[in-house]
This record gives structure tokens, C-alpha cells and sequence, in this order.
């Protein structure tokens, strides 16, 4: 689960990084190698594994309702809680100085 989140919430920012950048930039010339092939292997990856009769579909105990699990877990997934700290805190709580 952790790895469908990490291509849907990486494509936005690839996207924008490649439209606002310029190929000059530092930043650029230091995002381009990661970002390689995300978008590629995203799209590739919800024909392949997450549509409806894909692997991940036919080869988990839960068959045709692994699809609708993933679905509930994602409508439960808030991208903003997601960054520093909050994620920190939703793990650990509250840490002792």
C-alpha cells in the first residue's frame, strides 16, 4: 500500500517540477534522475497490478474484493497528514524533550 501512495502522490510534483523547472536549474538537474520512468511505471502499474482482473486482483487471497479494500484504504488517506511532523506525531505521539 505504502508504494501505490508514494507513485500517486509523486506524479503531481513530477509533473510540476517539469513544467515549472528549467532544465538549468539545479534543482532540475538534481530530481531528473529519480523522477526517471515514475510517471512510465505508474501508469504501467495501474493497467498492470490495480485494475479490476490485474495481478494483485487475481493473485491475493481476497480476489475480486482486494480491489474494493484498496479503494476504502484510499478514500481514508489524507495527503496532508502525511508530511513532517504530523506523521511523526500520528506514529509516536507526542516525544519527551
Amino acid at each position: 500500500m505504502c508504494r501505490l501512495r508514494t507513485h500517486a502522490s509523486l506524479e503531481p510534483i513530477i509533473m510540476a517540477a517539469r513544467r515549472h523547472l528549467s532544465t538549468l536549474h539545479p534543482l532540475h538537474a538534481l530530481l531528473d534522475p529519480h523522477f526517471k520512468d515514475t510517471i512510465n511505471l505508474g501508469s504501467e502499474g495501474r493497467i498492470a497490478l490495480i485494475n479490476a482482473g490485474g495481478r494483485i486482483e487475481k493473485n491475493f487471497a481476497a480476489g475480486r474484493y482486494t480491489m474494493e479494500m484498496v479503494c476504502k484504504e484510499y478514500k481514508n488517506w489524507r495527503f496532508d497528514e502525511q508530511a513532517l511532523p504530523k506523521d511523526l506525531l500520528s506514529r509516536y505521539g507526542e516525544l519527551e524533550d
